[in-house]
């Protein structure tokens, strides 16, 4: 959908959600509501008037543009074989986990040893599996849900489990900006369950903060990985210590 459009949709939504007509639309702006009507079918909206919607409705444009933007289909996972073509093209993979937080085309080409011709073939390639929508100037616009998650034991965990787990944890996370917590008790089903909310809260929380800071330049922003993670698991040394 284009941008025109889908920000059309936003204003309709938006006037039915506080119940406004047309008709009483076209009294605040003193126009007839035929021509309010007629407004809205064709799109054809100046820059003040659509500043005037947005006092009407009391949003301003960015907020406007944002939720024009939510109401797009957007993909929860990849297939199976688009996370296998990206950890195949570990240029690609990157390019992709540098646009899913919220770099721009530009930040990307400029920090690592990508030519823009090349770039232009990745940001292609994501478009065509619907992870973004390459838009004139080389800008990108994300096309992933926020529930978004990676496939269960697919190529991109399996990357993780392989290729980042080991290496991550080996740092001594001394510095001030780091932490490993490690507890080991016993524990009912209840009070896991109740720790395991905690969890995702507290993930949802981290996606809450790579969201409201996604405007600031990569440059004044840092790579985080966090990994929360809880089981029932007992240190097999001491199973087999057991009595049978």
């Amino acid at each position: 959908m284009a941008t025109s459009a889908r920000i059309i949709d936003a204003l309709k939504r938006q006037l039915k959600l506080r119940g406004l007509t047309y008709k009483a639309l076209s009294a605040r702006l003193g126009l007839s509501e035929s021509a309010v009507k007629h407004m809205f079918s064709t799109g054809n909206f100046s820059l003040r008037r659509l500043d005037e919607l947005c006092a009407i409705l009391e949003i301003d444009i960015g907020d406007l543009v944002t939720i024009s933007e939510s109401l797009d289909p957007r993909i929860e996972q990849l297939s199976a074989e688009h996370e296998r073509e990206m950890v195949s093209d570990i240029r690609l993979l990157l390019v992709t986990y540098c646009l899913l937080n919220y770099w721009s085309f530009d930040e990307v080409i400029e920090r690592y040893e990508i030519s823009r011709e090349d770039g232009i073939k990745y940001l292609r390639r994501l478009d065509r599996m619907k992870v973004i929508e390459l838009q004139p100037g080389d800008r990108v616009r994300l096309l992933i849900a926020s529930n978004f998650s990676w496939r269960k034991n697919g190529a991109i965990e399996k990357f993780f489990r392989s290729r980042v787990q080991t290496e991550f944890f080996s740092h001594d996370f001394s510095d001030d900006a780091s932490i490993r917590i490690v507890k080991s008790g016993m524990l009912s089903r209840k009070s896991q369950m109740q720790l395991i909310d905690k969890l995702k809260a507290t993930g949802e929380h981290f996606d809450d903060l790579n969201w409201d800071e996604r405007r600031m330049p990569a440059s004044d922003r840092h790579g985080t990985t966090m990994v929360l993670a809880i089981r029932h698991w007992f240190f097999p040394a001491f199973r087999k210590l057991e009595r049978r």
